[in-house]
Parts: structure tokens; C-alpha cells; sequence
């Protein structure tokens, strides 16, 4: 059976490869470490018998850097569009040139077992088999195989979320594809993955990895890395107002549990369906606010975290749109005592097609202009998730128990002269429920209107400002 074996990879650039590493490794560190990993992942799958192997550049213009840097290996272009639709396109071309099977493998992985993948080719060599994914930790895959087209099974499904394998097998069960499972490993995503590859890497088999960790450990980056989050995480208390999110809540939870963070205050703010119960089960304390209001909910929620010593206070949406995996970035700069308020900035970050709307985008940059007309606080977003010092929380005397409630946290502090920052995260779509500010333009006038109140409402009586950091 003759095979294609495609690895997915992204030219790599400082600044936007591996951002998740941050701060824990600069940005050209991130990049240097994850072009090493995919030149060992490369040589180490070019040689094989029992495949072709493919390098499926990110963009068109990178292919002749991929060409360069990998003279004996074919280089296809991915295209365009979300990774559904490239996983898509590199798959059904190599079954276009005659391939019998196909596989996708992640850049991801760099010590990944072979015996992993030749499970995998064994496995799609059966009759009986139709698709074979590889899953990771993560929730996701680190290879997808088939031996015919189900474009609806990659195109269909949200990437970069912890439910991707399982959505992807659910698409998979509906088209009556049947499905087989090469053995689970994990992607290097966060700093405690570097750490993790660290400890057990075999320097015969990844030589430039291995260069790669030992500059980076030269620096003092990566040594107890594992401990330094788990530091970091315990300090912290997350609270997630809920509005009746129990397809979403549990997954946040579980999400944020797996960081390392010990409290997760969930506040039900009169759900009609299982969010409390569901909160409860995934390991959050669960408080009760009936009041109506994003504010309500919010300081209901603060107040739990203070009651439970929290050093910091930090706020998530239930809904999936913000990622847990990116607290840690989050709350760093409140440990390390470079500011006291942290801003997660959407349009620093990365905006899935489709999660803000047009009109919601608008009063976004909106009223951030205003913030920086106002107050000479150069935010470029007002998004929900963010993270305080819990003294300077305490000491804001918050009485704003609508949408305007982060907005009159940020326009308090600036007024105070605090130290303020902000940091990219990512926003996703809403995996399940409805949205309570930009599913509707209803909405979002409503939340807007709070929020525009709010900052002209605090503008005559805030004092110098301008110590706000990027």
C-alpha cells in the first residue's frame, strides 16, 4: 500500500510561532526551539520505507524557505483558509496523485515513538478501517489518516479546542466512517510541555532539539519550569460569572484545573439549566448571585477569592471563548510585579472567523479609542478576561453591576496611577448556548451603552494617567 505522510508546519518566526511559550521563552527562543523540533521531526520521518513524506508549508510565500531548508523533501503549500479546510486540501491532493492512504501529522510532537505512527499506518492498512486519528493530550490529534476524502470531518470541526478529537470521531460516527486510534501523546504547547521534552529527550534521535534546550537552558529558562507554573497558577483565583452555560462550564473548569489553578469560582447568576451542577462536578466552589448583572456576578465572585486569600483575582467567560491555557501569561506580570492590572487584548491576539461580530468589533475599537482619548491609556481592547492584584481589586470600591463593571475597573486603576498592561489572547467561538452581549445587536448596544456610560461618567474625575505598558 503506498502512503503520503504530510507534516503540517509553519515557517518559523519570532513573535508568532509558538507564543504560548512566552514568557517563559522570548519570542526568537519559541522560534529557534520549534524550527529544531521540525527539522529532527522531518529527518526523522524522510527516511522511512513505508511512506512518502510531505511538508506542507503555512503560506505560499514560505514554501521556497521550506524548499531551502529541506532540499529532499517534497513541499506543498497548504492554502488558505481555517485549518479544517487545509487539513482538507493537503489530504485529498496526495490522494490525487495516487496515494492509497494519507496521513496529516503535526510539527508538534518531535518525540513522538515511531512505533506511534507505524501503529497508525498499521491500523488504515484494515479493511475494516476508514479513518485513523493519532489522539493527543490535549483533546486534540497529532495525525489524521484516510484512504478516501471526508472533507466534513476536518472542515466541520473548530480546531485548537479540547474537544477536537471528540467532535471529529462524533462527525465521523454521523457519516458511518469507521474509526481506529493509534496510540495517545502529547504536543508542545505550554512552557511545562518544553519542560517535559526536556527531561526525556534522546539527543542520538533530536540533535537539534537538543541544541536548541541546551541554549535555552544556558538562559536559565526552562529549570524547574513545571514548578514555576504550578507557583504561579496556585496564587490565583479565577471567577466565571455563569448565565445558564452548561454545555460550556465544566470544560472551562477542567480547563483551568489543568493549569494548576486551585480555586475556580464559578457564580451562577440564575441559570434555569445544570451550570451550578456541572460547575461543581468539574471542581469549581459554586457561589449564587440572583441578581441580574455582569457585575453582580463579577464582584459576588471577587468577594469569594479575597474570602479564600487569593494574591490574585482573575476573570473568564464560561463560554470557551477565552482559553484556559493562556491564564498562565495572564497573571505573569502581576507575580512578577511589573503591573497590577493585566488586560487580555483580542485584537493583539488572535479573533476567530465568525466570534466577534461586526458590530461588536466596532464598539470595540470604539470605545477603546475613547479609553485612550479619556484617560491616556492606550488599551486596545476592553475584553472580559483579565486579571488583577487582589489587594487593588479590594481597594477599588467596584459599584458598577453591569457590563461596565471591567470597564470601571481599568479606568479606576489608571486613575489611581497603577501599573496596567495588556497581553494577546485568543477568541474563540462559542462551542455551545447563546452569547449575552454579540450574538445580538440588541446586546450589544445594551452592554455598549453601560460601557460608554461608565468611562465618560469616570473621565472628569480621573487624575494623570500614562504608565500603561504594551
Amino acid at each position: 500500500m503506498s502512503r503520503a505522510l504530510i507534516v503540517m508546519a509553519k515557517k518559523p518566526a519570532a513573535g508568532s510561532t509558538k507564543t504560548r511559550l512566552s514568557p517563559a521563552l522570548n519570542p526568537t527562543e519559541a522560534a529557534d526551539l520549534y524550527e529544531a523540533m521540525l527539522g529532527d521531526i522531518v529527518h526523522g520521518l524522510k527516511d522511512r520505507d513505508d511512506a512518502d513524506v510531505f511538508v506542507a508549508a503555512d503560506r505560499e510565500d514560505s514554501v521556497p524557505w521550506f524548499s531551502a531548508t529541506f532540499p529532499d523533501v517534497r513541499v506543498v503549500n497548504q492554502g488558505d483558509g481555517s485549518l479544517g479546510d487545509r487539513l482538507d486540501r493537503v489530504l485529498s491532493d496526495a490522494l490525487a496523485l495516487g496515494y492509497s492512504s494519507v496521513f496529516a501529522i503535526s510539527s508538534d510532537s518531535p518525540d513522538l515513538p515511531v512505533d506511534h505512527v507505524t501503529r497508525a499506518f498499521e491500523l488504515l492498512d484494515s479493511d475494516e478501517v476508514d479513518v485513523v486519528f493519532g489522539p493527543s493530550e490535549d483533546g486534540g490529534y497529532w495525525t489524521i489518516g484516510w484512504k478516501k476524502p471526508w472533507p466534513e470531518m476536518v472542515r466541520d470541526v473548530e480546531m485548537s479546542r479540547p474537544d477536537v478529537l471528540l467532535n471529529s470521531v462524533r462527525i465521523a460516527e454521523e457519516l458511518e466512517a469507521t474509526v481506529a486510534f493509534a496510540p495517545e501523546w502529547y504536543d508542545i504547547d505550554e512552557i511545562t510541555d518544553v519542560a517535559r521534552l526536556a527531561e526525556g529527550i534522546d539527543p542520538g534521535r533530536l540533535p537539534q532539539t537538543t541544541l536548541a534546550l541546551t541554549a535555552i537552558h544556558a538562559d536559565a529558562a526552562i529549570p524547574n519550569a513545571g514548578e514555576g507554573h504550578a507557583a504561579v497558577a496556585s496564587s490565583v483565583s479565577v471567577v466565571i460569572p455563569a448565565l445558564n452555560e452548561a454545555d460550556n462550564i465544566a470544560t472551562v473548569v477542567a480547563g483551568l484545573r489543568a493549569e494548576g489553578v486551585g480555586h475556580v469560582v464559578v457564580v451562577d447568576n440564575g441559570s434555569t439549566d445544570d451550570t451550578a451542577a456541572r460547575a461543581r462536578e468539574a471542581g469549581a466552589e459554586v457561589v449564587s448571585e440572583p441578581r441580574r448583572g455582569y457585575g453582580y456576578a463579577c464582584a459576588k465572585g471577587t468577594e469569594a477569592c479575597l474570602v479564600n486569600g487569593a494574591d490574585i483575582v482573575a476573570y473568564i467567560d464560561g463560554d470557551q471563548s477565552s482559553r484556559p491555557s493562556e491564564l498562565l501569561s495572564l497573571i505573569e506580570p502581576i507575580h512578577c510585579g511589573d503591573a497590577r492590572l493585566v488586560l487580555g487584548s483580542r485584537t493583539a491576539g488572535t479573533i476567530a472567523a465568525g466570534a466577534m461580530p461586526p458590530h461588536q468589533r466596532a464598539g470595540n475599537a470604539a470605545t477603546a479609542a475613547l479609553m485612550r482619548l479619556l484617560y491616556s491609556v492606550p488599551v486596545t481592547d476592553l475584553g472580559p478576561y483579565r486579571a488583577i492584584d487582589a489587594g487593588l481589586i479590594a481597594d477599588l470600591d467596584m459599584t458598577e453591576m453591569t457590563f461596565g463593571w471591567p470597564t470601571e475597573m481599568m479606568v479606576k486603576a489608571a486613575a489611581r496611577n497603577e501599573s496596567i498592561t495588556e497581553v494577546p489572547v485568543s477568541w474563540d467561538n462559542r462551542v455551545a448556548g447563546e452569547s449575552k452581549v454579540g450574538g445580538t445587536v440588541a446586546g450589544s448596544i445594551l452592554a455598549g451603552w453601560h460601557i460608554l456610560r461608565v468611562t465618560l461618567r469616570h473621565a472628569w474625575s480621573a487624575r494623570k494617567v500614562g504608565n500603561v505598558s504594551r
